[in-house]
């Protein structure tokens, strides 16, 4: 049996990946499905699925990560918008006790609810 030696890289999105096996399933369902075409069918969409796992995986990898609190971004919540400022530019003020006008934060709001959160997770 000659083994036909198809090992070509080709890029491709996930989404863009599952329709192809979706419409590579379809078609090798139908009755009009030549020998050749189901054959070549199903290689590509082996190729297909093994990809899209493989994808999963990595993925499913990178959530339990985030899950974990790993590789997160960092954010510093301030009082209010007006006390955002970029990096660089709190970075290159220098700190003069004399104007420093300290603005006390807002209370926080008092919660009427069951004890649940805003925050969704």
């Amino acid at each position: 049996m000659a083994e036909s030696s198809t090992t070509e890289h080709e890029n491709i999105t996930f989404e863009t990946g599952y329709d192809e096996l979706k419409d590579i399933v379809a078609r090798l369902g139908a009755e009009d499905v030549s020998v050749h075409e189901m054959f070549e069918g199903f290689r590509r969409g082996k190729g297909l699925e093994k990809a899209l796992r493989s994808y999963l995986t990595d993925r499913e990898g990178e959530l339990a990560e985030i899950e974990q609190g790993k590789n997160l971004p960092e954010f510093e919540i301030v009082a209010s918008p007006a006390d955002i400022q970029s990096t660089t530019e709190r970075d290159a003020v220098p700190l003069d006790e004399t104007n420093l006008d300290f603005k006390p934060a807002p209370a926080a709001p008092t919660s009427t609810s069951s004890g649940d959160d805003d925050i969704p997770f």
